[in-house]
């Protein structure tokens, strides 16, 4: 988002806030560093290279305590497997709370990363105190436009919402440097208050009353939770969906502030992957140096103990079904690894679909751990269009 290698054309103006200060999202300032956190924050433009020996190198995550829809129960070994998107959207919402989650040194819910990067108030940034943030967002004066056009390039899901409304659990798609960037805002939830394992499996029955109560119980005023969004996610239905939804996060999350502030820093070779498959078919593909670039940054990232967040496409790893009309497949993930095999550079990418292994193309099934895909360069060479990492 704040380095883009690409002009975003139509690009939304400065987000409105229009109910003034978000009620839910309190304004939190850095804390002092929580045991293993690094306190570090890396170069705001340091000198990007391969690590031309690929190092074996694996970034620790925090142990997980996502929990199965229906049951009060964590899992015993969430250690075994990332938690999951299921039948959701919001990939993107999944590699970023992966990425806090490193960062931060705690499970963070995707869930809650959504929601901010749907819904925050941008404005409230200005107002946190921690100085590297203040001086990152001097740096970046366009974030706020980059925030509005990440929302307005949302998609919403007609499904089962024939007025399409953009309600929360409807929303598809964001940018994992906004959501970062967002995340800097009224504190840290927790994955085990918030749960996201399987998408929006364990609520349900929440949505499905709140598309009929909230409206009814809305009040007759701006709601202030959703006031600072952009026109495409506003609706007087979805704004009272929306906002009751909202207040049950902030009923369940036991929020804490974060330890370190969130600076998020991202390179791009194409918007998306649709953006991508265009550039290869009309004969313009990236550059191969390009492509080297981006992977560069993953070489830093990681030999710098953090987990960048890679663009690509989920066909990489599965075979398209036929009737599926999704004909990019774009898809976002944390990478959490790197070694030499055969000869050839491999890394460890943490996919969050919650897809079994045994479904994926047989080569890809082999290096395949519940989720965990040791990818080779020369394929996430095909379809690698962005990297982000946190400072």
């Amino acid at each position: 988002m704040f380095e883009r290698d690409v002009k975003r054309a139509g690009r939304a103006g400065n987000v409105r806030s229009a109910c003034g200060a978000l009620l839910l999202l309190l304004v939190a300032g850095s804390a002092t560093p929580a045991q293993g956190v690094d306190p570090r924050i890396l170069p705001a433009t340091p000198r990007y290279v391969r690590n031309a020996a690929c190092a074996p190198v694996r970034i620790a995550m925090p142990p997980g305590t996502h929990r199965l829809p229906g049951g009060p129960l964590i899992s015993p070994r969430p250690a075994e497997i990332p938690v999951g998107q299921g039948d959701s959207a919001i990939c993107f919402a999944y590699a970023t709370a992966d990425m806090i989650s490193q960062r931060v040194g705690r499970a963070v819910s995707p869930l809650d990363v959504a929601g901010k990067f749907y819904f925050a108030d941008p404005a409230r940034l200005e107002a946190l105190p921690d100085p590297a943030l203040r001086a990152h967002l001097r740096a970046h004066p366009g974030y706020p436009a980059d925030i509005a056009w990440g929302r307005n390039a949302a998609d919403i899901n007609p499904v089962g919402n024939p007025g399409l409304q953009p309600y929360f659990d409807k929303l598809e798609g964001g940018e994992e440097d906004a959501a970062a960037l967002l995340y800097n805002l009224g504190g840290l939830c927790a994955e085990r208050d918030l749960p996201s394992h399987e998408g929006y499996a364990h609520f349900g029955p929440t949505y499905a009353a709140l598309r009929f109560s909230a409206p009814v119980r809305a009040p007759n005023q701006c709601l202030r939770r959703v006031g600072a969004t952009v026109d495409k996610l506003r609706s007087r239905r979805a704004d009272a969906f929306n906002d009751a939804w909202l207040r049950r996060v902030d009923a369940l999350c036991r929020r804490e502030p974060l330890p370190v502030p969130l600076l998020p820093v991202s390179a791009r070779v194409a918007a998306n992957q649709l953006d991508f498959m265009a550039m290869l078919e009309a004969g313009r593909p990236p550059a191969r140096t390009d492509i080297t670039r981006l992977l560069s940054r993953v070489d830093y990232a990681l030999d710098h103990g953090r987990a960048p967040a890679i663009g690509y496409s989920w066909y990489i790893l599965q075979d398209r079904d036929p009737k599926d009309p999704d004909l990019a497949a774009d898809h976002s993930s944390a990478v959490i690894g790197r070694r030499k095999a055969a000869g050839r550079c491999q890394y460890l990418v943490q996919d969050n679909t919650g897809e079994y292994c045994a479904r994926m193309r047989p080569d890809i099934a082999r290096r395949c751990d519940n989720g965990r895909v040791w990818l080779r360069e020369d394929e996430l060479r095909r379809s690698l269009y962005s990297v982000i990492y946190l400072r």
